[in-house]
């Protein structure tokens, strides 16, 4: 069977834009449409319109009709943003966004943190289970979020119950042996509303053996309004998962009974009071915890030489939180902010390694248990000129019992004449170390006290320009960061500290997003050139940070071509061709390792659902869907001997109201 090339996949895809615009030509255009609310730029409800920072939201219709497995499947479609994982489903997943490491991104649910100590964030397992939209600032944003927030921030959003009782129920099957099972319900008045989602994903992975992935996600959201001046929200959310993979370091398929289990829970209440038409008073309480563990037993009885080895690690970590803050309105188009958070992080870990050779056996215990505390204290102001100008600033001290004091601070504008916004941000933001990086006690890695936070300073500017008739917008950003006192490993005597803060990097780029809509086609083109370059290579010696060279799997061209067509009102179709330009990484097969380059890759997204019976008023409707990952199949690795995902196809059906 012949594959058709990507040159005819992008014409094909243009030319049903085409088709489907003209067909369109006499279909009815919405004359009004509300400006979407965000809330994670200020952690006030405000339009996106009014944002000075870069946003990109991810909506649930999108979500559900595509009926992405993964928060991070969503973000590979978000404008500065590289997701990459290793090995099959359920592998680490990291977000890249505008160049900035993989620790550089706060990650919320429903404005809870999920992020480890010093940033770490793995999105194998974050479901969209439950989800309403997820929220993508992009630059600097610790003046809000303390820190972590340096390259961006990524918040979930959970659906708010409202209306009559409804529910839905979806089951799909297919490649890999892959069963996905997504049940959601919901329902609200003024005064109170629940929704509830449990989501549940099973498969094969790509491997021949030792490859399993599952993962259960269950969601739920109460709002409340007791009062005309009292809102609350409460949300929780549990995650359980195992992933077995047989792959070392390298990516070769070696270990038959490797296998690491976790479970997340996470907890969150924001509450505030009206206090006067002046003045209002929030509060919110955060908690997450997670609980890793990690096996691999001897794969049989020790080989001719005698050797056998065994390895288990459990790493519990904690987050709990709470702020309060004042928001003062003394007019319409102002706002000012004043507020204090309290942060405690804590992490457990302790690993086992054995080793047998000959018939002498040989252990290494690495543990450690390790707590800090966080008090900061802020302060935020926006104004509004005019109806044109748009003001903001905010400035922050972090002071933490283990690695000091850190200020930070932002301020942004944007103009609007007419039918164009510009926008422009300027601020600076930092990344703690990990727990490891301070404290650790082992033969191999000695803590260093002394470390300060990574830093970064970050400045974008942009316009967005709506089309005639209200069709769409067109988007373009420039933005420029750079990182310093990024903590390296370093050979030390014994007993020296290991960890130094030496090496630094510079990321900058454009950011080009087409978005267009026209009776019954929607579609989306962006476009991002992000170059990196290592400024200061530090102590390094690996080809990992090399002076001059780009930072690793970071591609320096991306894009993606998104087009929604709904034909009939019992029919929804979505494709998604997702171009990755070639990025440099390391091949650690060889020794020494070596630096190479990964070509370029496009892979097409199909997905369609159609409603075989419509739903009614109180009648359940039922839709059969299909959807359809890596079209062409084409091959290529995600990271240097670790295959990215072959062709899967999946279809299944949906009920509900």
């Amino acid at each position: 069977m012949r594959v058709a090339s990507p040159r005819r996949v992008i014409l094909g895809i243009l030319s049903l834009t085409v088709a489907a615009t003209a067909a369109s030509a006499q279909e009815p255009v919405d004359t009004v449409q509300l400006a979407p609310i965000v809330i994670t730029p200020s952690r006030r409800p405000a339009p996106l319109s009014r944002a000075t920072e870069a946003t990109t939201v991810v909506t649930g219709a999108e979500l559900r009709l595509r009926n992405l497995d993964g928060v991070a499947d969503a973000l590979r479609d978000v404008p500065g943003a590289a997701v990459v994982r290793v090995g099959s489903a359920g592998g680490v997943t990291s977000l890249f966004l505008r160049g900035g490491n993989s620790n550089d991104v706060k990650v919320l649910v429903d404005g809870v943190p999920l992020n480890q100590s010093g940033g770490a964030y793995d999105f194998a397992d974050l479901s969209t289970a439950n989800v309403d939209r997820i929220e993508i600032v992009r630059g600097p944003a610790s003046v809000v979020y303390g820190a972590d927030a340096v390259s961006g921030v990524v918040q979930v959003v959970t659906r708010r119950g409202a209306g009559p009782a409804r529910g839905t129920l979806t089951a799909e099957a297919g490649s890999f042996g892959s069963t996905v099972v997504d049940a959601s319900a919901g329902a609200g008045t003024a005064r109170a509303g629940i929704s509830a989602g449990l989501r549940r994903m099973d498969g094969d992975g790509t491997y021949a053996f030792n490859s399993h992935y599952r993962n259960t996600t269950g969601s739920v959201r109460l709002d409340a309004a007791p009062d005309a001046r009292t809102d609350l929200s409460l949300t929780g959310r549990y995650g359980d998962r195992a992933y077995r993979f047989p792959t070392d370091g390298t990516g070769a398929a070696t270990d038959s009974n490797q296998v690491s289990n976790g479970r997340q829970l996470t907890l969150g209440l924001d509450a505030g009071r009206r206090l006067s038409p002046l003045w209002e008073a929030r509060v919110a309480l955060a908690l997450h915890t997670g609980r890793d563990e990690f096996d691999d037993a001897p794969d049989g009885p020790a080989d001719s030489t005698g050797f056998a080895f065994s390895s288990s690690r459990e790493a519990f970590t904690a987050r709990r939180s709470v702020d309060a803050r004042v928001i003062a309105t003394p007019g319409g188009a102002v706002a000012l902010i004043a507020g204090a958070t309290l942060e405690g992080e804590h992490e457990r870990q302790t690993s086992l390694t054995t080793s047998n050779f000959g018939g002498g056996a040989s252990t290494e215990p690495d543990s450690f248990d390790q707590s800090r505390v966080t008090r900061a204290a802020y302060l935020q102001a926006s104004a509004e000129a005019a109806g044109r100008v748009t003001f903001d600033a905010g400035l922050r001290l972090d002071d933490n019992s283990a690695f000091g004091t850190f200020v930070t601070a932002r301020g942004g504008a944007t103009l609007r004449l007419g039918d164009t916004r510009i926008r422009a941000t300027v601020g600076n933001a930092f990344k703690a170390p990990t727990f490891s990086e301070i404290s650790a006690a082992s033969p191999f890695e000695v803590g260093n006290p002394d470390l300060r936070p990574e830093r970064t300073t970050s400045w974008d500017a942009g316009v967005e320009q709506r089309l005639p008739g209200g069709i769409g917008t067109l988007a373009a950003t420039w933005f420029d960061q750079r990182f310093r006192d990024l903590i390296q490993y370093v050979s030390a005597a014994p007993g020296e500290p290991t960890y130094q803060n030496l090496a630094a990097a510079r990321s900058h780029g454009l950011e080009l997003v087409a978005a267009l809509r026209h009776g019954i086609v929607g579609m989306t083109a962006q476009y991002s050139w992000i170059s990196t370059r290592v400024t200061d290579a530090g102590a390094g010696d690996s080809p990992v940070f090399l002076a001059g060279a780009s930072l690793i799997r970071r591609p320096a061209h991306s894009g993606r071509l998104g087009l929604a067509v709904e034909p009939r009102p019992w029919l929804r179709t979505f494709a998604n061709m997702l171009v990755i330009g070639r990025r440099d990484d390391v091949d650690f097969r060889p020794f020494p390792a070596e630096r190479v380059t990964l070509p370029a890759v496009v892979t097409v997204e199909l997905a369609a659902e159609v409603d075989v019976v419509r739903a009614r008023a109180r009648s359940p409707g039922v839709g059969l869907r299909v959807r359809v990952e890596n079209l062409f199949d084409r091959r290529y690795d995600a990271v240097v001997g670790f295959p990215g995902r072959r062709r899967a196809i999946l279809a299944g059906v949906r009920a509900g109201l």
